[in-house]
């Protein structure tokens, strides 16, 4: 059987302060902990087949929400077409911004002329990009947005198929 232990009549408190050099370091190992926290599953995610298939998986189905259902089938010439409806999209946005920069700048009289512009401007940017393309500069550079979605679907699915054929 112990000894009661005996209250304390007095307390000390003790405080550890730090210097920037200390902070900082303290800072330094902290990040580099989180990182290897969050990164060690994602590697070991990625280093296995079934891994990279489920990322390559769920990439592609998010994409596909984008594209045309036969987009796999089509031509560069049909998805050309397709990417009319960017142009509209561009020339939209194009138009709204120019209106209310437009507005802004010139009240009352300013929307019209900057929407105008703004659509031209928009629209043309998705022409220029659709020209680059034929003139041989890298899908993912020359088209906008849908450009993009489709050049990495076709990444992924290529990726999936290969994958799936091991």
């Amino acid at each position: 059987m112990g000894m009661p232990k005996v209250k304390p009549d007095n307390v000390i408190r003790h405080e550890v302060v730090l210097g920037r050099s200390e902070r900082e370091l303290l800072d330094t190992w902290t990040t580099a902990y989180t990182v290897n926290r969050v990164a060690t599953p994602i590697t070991g995610l990625l280093s296995s087949t079934a891994g990279v298939l489920l990322v390559a998986g769920l990439g592609l189905a998010y994409l596909e929400q984008y594209l045309p259902e036969d987009w796999t089938h089509r031509t560069e010439s049909s998805l050309r077409d397709w990417f009319e409806t960017e142009n509209l999209v561009l020339g939209t946005a194009g138009f709204g911004i120019g209106a209310i920069i437009g507005g802004i700048l010139f009240p009352g009289v300013g929307a019209v002329p900057g929407g105008i512009v703004g659509g031209i401007a928009g629209s043309t940017t998705q022409e220029v990009a659709e020209e680059a393309q034929a003139g041989g500069i890298p899908k993912a550079m020359s088209y906008g947005t849908f450009g993009q979605i489709v050049g990495i679907a076709r990444v992924l699915k290529t990726t999936i198929t290969e994958l799936e054929t091991k």
